[in-house]
């Protein structure tokens, strides 16, 4: 008799060892899971904007601008590009996600920085950075 309870209380120890160790699993699992959306999310999104710069160039901003909208966007090109993106590129697909413009930081380049929280308990405030020389500016510079 005694043995029995012994053995009941070995196997229920080592059934509740079993059930902590599967709980954690799921909830990194969950992490993982969470973690994969949102850098797909920012991935998805760099290339929407990559895009939507490679289509803004001199040829495309004198069509719909005229010669002055290209001497205009040439005055600072990386405001240029970040008034033209935030009205043509999509919003991040998560609203977890905020993406801000900074066009002063470096010189001629716009910085654009996606900012989310990290899904796990350790990782607080997140940033991706990505950097952008903007296409149409090559033609605003003249060797002569």
């Amino acid at each position: 008799m005694v043995e029995v309870l012994i053995a009941g209380i070995l196997l229920a120890s080592a059934l509740a060892a079993v059930s902590r160790i599967s709980v954690a699993a799921l909830s990194g699992s969950a992490n993982l899971s969470d973690r994969a959306r949102i850098e797909a999310a920012i991935n998805d999104n760099i290339q929407a904007m990559q895009k939507e710069d490679s289509y803004y160039t001199d040829a495309w901003i004198i069509d719909n601008g005229g010669q002055e909208a290209l001497k205009s966007a040439c005055t600072n090109p990386p405001e240029a590009l970040s008034n033209h993106l935030q009205i043509v590129a999509p919003e991040p697909r998560l609203a977890a996600i905020t993406r801000t413009f900074d066009i002063s930081s470096i010189p001629g380049i716009l910085r654009i920085v996606y900012s989310f929280e990290g899904p796990e308990q350790q990782v607080k405030a997140e940033q991706r950075i990505i950097e952008m020389t903007p296409n149409f500016a090559a033609k605003c510079y003249s060797t002569r």
